[in-house]
């Protein structure tokens, strides 16, 4: 049987948005606290509402519990009440171990100290010896990739910089239980990538992680469960494909209506496929994408309609990895406003070492006249690892469509509109 580090039960925290209120119902709480009562009030006073009600939670070993919701769902207040810095109104936090890091996206690290001082004193706040530290303190600062900066005051680092060096930092420890708070999120995708490698290994020596992200990619490569919280409450828990999706219908109820909708197009590929799969462990950067062309198939020239193919050249370092491809077209600001999608699942294209080639093809292309930008990810199939991308850190790929003599296109251009949907009238 699996070992459980901790679980919630019916965990609630409750909030007073009148501070004179709130102040009148601290003091009485802390009168109720006097009284050693066993549990808490379970009902809402004048003013006061739930950040979080009835949670009921379990963390494994060698598992990765996914966090997810919208802002202010919850997901803060439900960490700070799991690591204890806030009390809960109801329920409680059981805790079968006391072996626990939390790296949240301000890196727990000290400004005024250097990043040399951090070192020093984070690795002997969880244990670890002088004599060790000095061991490894090169190691270390060797790791974060920030050795010019390493005696500079940490309030001088970017958050990139304060991430990695906290991120080196802590993988000199071997906790029970990592909780990362939306520090994913931060650094370069070299750093994102390095820290999710240490992490596979982590959980495959049976540490448990969980993880609080917006970035869904990283949700559905690291987690095992994902819960969704809305609202302050469990509205669905999981496997991460299944609670993605709940999460993205939940938003486009929830979102402004006046946000454009990406447009889903779909593509036929052409790929050679295999069941090898050799990846070395630095995954990103592994394919350098060359090239993308847009080129039209009816026509010298790419129109509203047109039948286009896109071609991504490619060079990689892996041999036999299945992958999938997809690109996000836009145009100035407003990017992403279409995605294309290519092979996945057990459909997929197979990259070789070498020059690859992939192709997409769209029978019409359903964009107006204008100049419009193509950012490319390959990702790794199984476990939706970034092995290349390109448009993100450079300029975006670019091309043109071009306009001709058509009155409803030219209605739909005058008035700003993504779009051209043609009709049959009756």
């Amino acid at each position: 049987m699996e070992k459980i580090l901790f679980e919630t039960r019916q965990l609630s925290k409750r909030f007073c948005r009148d501070p004179k209120l709130a102040l009148r119902y601290t003091i009485q709480d802390i009168s109720w606290e006097f009284r050693r009562k066993s549990a808490g009030e379970n009902f809402l006073r004048q003013g006061e509402f739930w950040s979080v009600y009835d949670v009921n939670l379990q963390l494994k070993a060698g598992e990765v519990l996914g966090l997810i919701g919208a802002n202010g769902a919850g997901k803060s207040t439900l960490i700070n009440l799991i690591m204890g810095i806030l009390r809960p109104t109801v329920g409680e936090v059981i805790w079968h171990t006391n072996q626990v890091v939390m790296m949240d996206n301000q890196s727990g690290l000290n400004a005024v100290q250097t990043g040399r001082e951090n070192i020093y004193n984070k690795l002997s706040m969880y244990g670890v010896s002088e004599q060790k530290i000095k061991k490894n303190i090169h190691e270390v600062i060797d790791y974060s990739g920030i050795q010019t900066f390493i005696d500079a005051p940490v309030g001088t680092y970017s958050v990139g910089m304060r991430l990695r060096l906290a991120f080196s930092i802590y993988t000199q420890l071997q906790p029970d239980v990592f909780i990362i708070d939306e520090a994913l999120g931060g650094g370069d995708i070299r750093f994102q990538q390095k820290f999710q490698t240490y992490l596979r290994d982590y959980i495959k020596q049976g540490g448990a992680i969980l993880l609080v992200s917006h970035e869904m990619f990283q949700i559905q490569s690291l987690c095992h469960r994902v819960v969704l919280l809305n609202q302050g409450q469990v509205l669905d828990t999981g496997k991460p494909d299944e609670i993605i999706h709940a999460y993205n219908e939940l938003m486009e109820i929830e979102e402004n209506s006046s946000s454009p909708v990406p447009l889903t197009i779909e593509t036929e590929q052409s790929s050679e496929s295999t069941n090898e799969n050799l990846i070395p462990k630095e995954k990103f950067s592994s394919v350098e994408i060359e090239q993308v062309q847009v080129i039209a198939l009816d026509g010298e020239e790419i129109t509203p309609g047109s039948k286009v193919q896109f071609r991504i050249i490619c060079n990689s370092q892996i041999d036999n990895c299945p992958i999938l491809i997809g690109c996000s077209l836009g145009q100035g600001e407003l990017f992403p406003m279409a995605i294309m999608s290519g092979k996945h699942g057990e459909n997929y294209y197979q990259l070789k070492r070498g020059r690859n080639e992939f192709c997409f093809l769209v029978h019409q292309l359903p964009l107006l006249p204008g100049k419009y930008q193509i950012r490319v990810t390959i990702v790794e199939n199984s476990s939706y690892d970034i092995i290349g991308r390109k448009g993100y850190e450079q300029t975006p790929y670019s091309f043109e469509v071009k306009g001709f003599n058509n009155i409803g296109l030219n209605f739909a251009r005058a008035d700003k509109c993504l779009f051209h949907i043609p009709v049959e009238c009756d």
